[in-house]
């Protein structure tokens, strides 16, 4: 299942709410790996002027409906960064849940960086492989690669709570806000009351509680 169409059947994830509130309102925003353009549509009710790139050409020619502007492409790809500088410079660029899935992370968020106009902010989403359930898995000894998820096998690389902050760093941002994405505890599908308690276990215990880290940069 597309994460389209999980949108679509269960709203925006934690992750994605917590970025559209990191996104100065009426920004000019690069949305990068777009999808099908649900994130933009939010932002886009913020006042947000937003240009999306997107890999998948159906996903792209969804987001054309609610994006401002669309490459279509490989965000690591010479003529895709080269189309996104002749669009910049942009007051914020989001990636959700992308940096996983490529090749070099690191190397690309330092290009997106490129692109922001001074003062403007990065926003990036991670999954945390350290989550509860993933610790669990490797106690295990499983791997267990699915559609969607920590273990999503298009997942290239892997990240925890330390070397998410250090890709962010990296690529020449300075971190001016971390915030956790809670999940369902253990034992919350027997015992309806730790629901409550998700948003306050991913503060406390992030390494453990959160399931993705979403970091606001601003280039240092």
């Amino acid at each position: 299942m597309s994460y389209s169409q999980l949108v679509a059947e269960h709203g925006l994830a934690a992750s994605h709410r917590l970025i559209a509130e990191e996104v100065p309102a009426g920004a000019r925003v690069l949305d990068v790996g777009c999808a099908g353009g649900y994130l933009a549509a939010q932002l886009a009710a913020r006042g947000c002027e937003v240009a999306g790139v997107e890999a998948d050409p159906a996903a792209a020619a969804a987001a054309r409906a609610l994006c401002a502007a669309v490459v279509e492409g490989d965000v690591e790809s010479e003529g895709v960064r080269a189309a996104l500088r002749e669009q910049a410079p942009f007051g914020a660029i989001v990636c959700g849940d992308v940096l996983e899935h490529l090749r070099d992370p690191a190397g690309t968020l330092a290009f997106l960086v490129t692109l922001l106009e001074p003062g403007g902010r990065a926003i990036v989403s991670l999954p945390n492989i350290a989550h509860w359930t993933g610790r669990r898995a490797l106690l295990r000894g499983r791997f267990p690669y699915a559609g969607h998820g920590l273990f999503d096998r298009t997942h290239l690389r892997f990240f925890t709570r330390a070397s998410a902050r250090t890709v962010v760093e990296d690529a020449g941002l300075r971190v001016v806000r971390e915030r956790f994405a809670p999940a369902p505890l253990p034992l919350q599908a027997h015992v309806r009351a730790l629901t409550r308690l998700e948003p306050a276990a991913a503060r406390a215990w992030p390494e453990l509680f959160a399931l993705q880290f979403v970091l606001a940069g601003e280039r240092a």
